[in-house]
Parts: C-alpha cells; sequence; structure tokens
C-alpha cells in the first residue's frame, strides 16, 4: 500500500505531510535531506510528490531518488485545478504540503524512471547552453538598435565571451555523451535517422528517459504531441496539442523541419497530408509526432534506422 507524502518546496526549507497530517519542515540543504529521509522512513512514506519551483526542488528530489524514494514532480496547473475543485481557497505552506499530499494519493504518478547521475549532467549543461544561446540573441539584438561606440563595444566583448562559453558548454555536452556508453549508444540511435542531429539526439537522452521504455501513446503525450480532441455536441473544432515537455518538443520540431527535406519517408508522408488539404503546421506537427514514434521503436529495438523503398511511380527527390 502507497503512503503518500506532501512536500511543499521553497528556497531554503521543505514543508512535508505524510497523509495529509502534520506537517513537518526540514532545510533544504544535504544535512535537511538525511533528516527528511530517516523521518519519511518512519514514517512510513512510500512516495513523495511536489511541485516544481524554479529548480530549489531539484537537489530534494535528486537525493530522495537516490536513496530509493520515488518522487512524483506534479504538474503545478493539475495541482492548482485540484486545489480549486476541492474548494481550498487559503494558501499556507502547511496547506500546500497536505493538499500535495492528497492529490499524490488521489492521482498515482507516472511509473518512475531510473535517473542516472551522467544523464542529469547531460541534462544540466543542455540547460546551461539554451541559457548561453538566449542571451547571446538578446545581445545580438541589442547591436540592432544603435548602440553608441563604448555600448557597442561591450556588447561585441559580451558576444565573443559567450560564442567561447557556448563552444565550451557544447563539448562538455559531447564528453559527458562520449563518457557514458550506454547514452552514446542511444544518442548513436537516435542520430541514424535522418533529421535528428547532434543537439536533439542529446537532447533526447538527457531529457527523454522513458523513450524506449514507454508505448508510443504514452511517449507522446509526456512530450505533449498527443492531439486534444475539442469536440462539442455537432461542432467539431481542430484537435491541437499542448503541454508536455517543451525542451524536447522544439527540438523534435527543427528536426521534422529538416527531415521533411533529407528523410524520403518522412517527407512523403508530409506531402500526402499536404496534397490532402492539411496545413503546413498540422503537417509539420504530424511529422514530429511520427518521427518520435520512430525513434521510440528504435529505442525499443536497439537497432539503427532503416528507410523504406521507394514505391513504384513515387519520384525520389
Amino acid at each position: 500500500m502507497k503512503v503518500m507524502a506532501g512536500m511543499d518546496v521553497g528556497k531554503r526549507s521543505l514543508d512535508v505531510s505524510v497523509s495529509a497530517g502534520p506537517v513537518r519542515r526540514f532545510e533544504n540543504t544535504p544535512a535537511g535531506f538525511a533528516v527528511l529521509g530517516a523521518w519519511l522512513t518512519r514514517q512510513g512514506a512510500t512516495e513523495v510528490v511536489c511541485e516544481p519551483t524554479g529548480g530549489y526542488e531539484r537537489a530534494a528530489v535528486r537525493w530522495l531518488q537516490r536513496t530509493g524514494v520515488s518522487v512524483h514532480v506534479a504538474h503545478p496547473n493539475r495541482v492548482r485545478s485540484f486545489v480549486r475543485a476541492a474548494g481550498r481557497q487559503a494558501k499556507t505552506d502547511a496547506l500546500d504540503a497536505r493538499m500535495l499530499a492528497w492529490y499524490g494519493a488521489v492521482f498515482p504518478g507516472p511509473r518512475p524512471v531510473a535517473k542516472e547521475a551522467d544523464r542529469e549532467a547531460l541534462q544540466d549543461l543542455l540547460r546551461r547552453r539554451k541559457q548561453l544561446v538566449q542571451q547571446r540573441m538578446q545581445e545580438s539584438q541589442r547591436l540592432d538598435k544603435g548602440p553608441t561606440e563604448e555600448a557597442r563595444t561591450s556588447i561585441e566583448r559580451h558576444l565573443q565571451w559567450l560564442d567561447e562559453e557556448i563552444a565550451q558548454v557544447e563539448e562538455a555536452h559531447r564528453a559527458a555523451l562520449k563518457n557514458n556508453a550506454s547514452l552514446a549508444a542511444s544518442a548513436a540511435l537516435y542520430r541514424s535517422v535522418p533529421g535528428v542531429g547532434e543537439l536533439t539526439a542529446a537532447t533526447l537522452v538527457g531529457s527523454l528517459p522513458e523513450l524506449g521504455q514507454w508505448s508510443g501513446k504514452e511517449v507522446t503525450a509526456l512530450v505533449g504531441l498527443a492531439p486534444w480532441a475539442n469536440d462539442r455536441g455537432r461542432q467539431q473544432k481542430y484537435r491541437s496539442i499542448r503541454g508536455g515537455r517543451g525542451a524536447v518538443r522544439k527540438v523534435l520540431y527543427l528536426a521534422a523541419l529538416a527531415a521533411t527535406r533529407c528523410n524520403d519517408d518522412l517527407k512523403r508522408f508530409y506531402q500526402r497530408l499536404r496534397a490532402r488539404g492539411k496545413t503546413g503546421k498540422v503537417a509539420l506537427v504530424a511529422v514530429m509526432r511520427k518521427l518520435l514514434l520512430v525513434l521510440n521503436a528504435i529505442a525499443q529495438r536497439g537497432t539503427p534506422w532503416v528507410e523504406h523503398p521507394t514505391p513504384p511511380g513515387d519520384k525520389k527527390a
């Protein structure tokens, strides 16, 4: 039987309630994690649920997972909707911890996936690269707005530093892949698919460990590529996608865009959808979904991509 603990995460403290009972506060530090782990064991807690709080939860989640505690980082919108449905308007750290424990008992989390330290390090490096690239874009935009000579010199100096730092981070994430045979093998399998480049493969390895372990429907829903129906009575509106892992979805978009040019299978699939009257965006999302299913099948089989022969009468681009 599962015993659920709710953990409200703050910058300096963790408020924890087991089975929506009394709340105890722990420090959000390694020393506090050790005390928390011992307390959870005494309470018989088997799973912890918390919300993402801008990264302040990550150290505690990693520590608990490494000690064998199952942790579900719940989507904040779902938790908020649950709290509203329960009619709880007040909000304090203690109340949030109890509500999280209640939420976890009502809505069990997804199947846990084993986390590796090397995979987490790779994910952190990719996250850092994204931050630096965003900074570089912002600085480049400032150059276009006619700064004074001194300001321009400062911006150009910062851009040069960012270029060097981005190159170092990219070299570090390549080394992180190379030093782990299992992760490197997965990345090589993904890169065998035309259209999937180095960054896409690294992002899939770092941010989507469920690939190859979950079914195709589960993976597409997890990434946010499952179409949501919006039919009411006689109205049948367009189905749309939303939610999921944005970082993975963004690299799949770029990979799908490339695949419509260099991957004959996916190019034909895209062209068939366009010929049937689908808009470019709808057809491209369908290519993203199909590409993800292909990658999931490749990860399950452990064998690289094999191109299908061009059908008779179908001209190859």
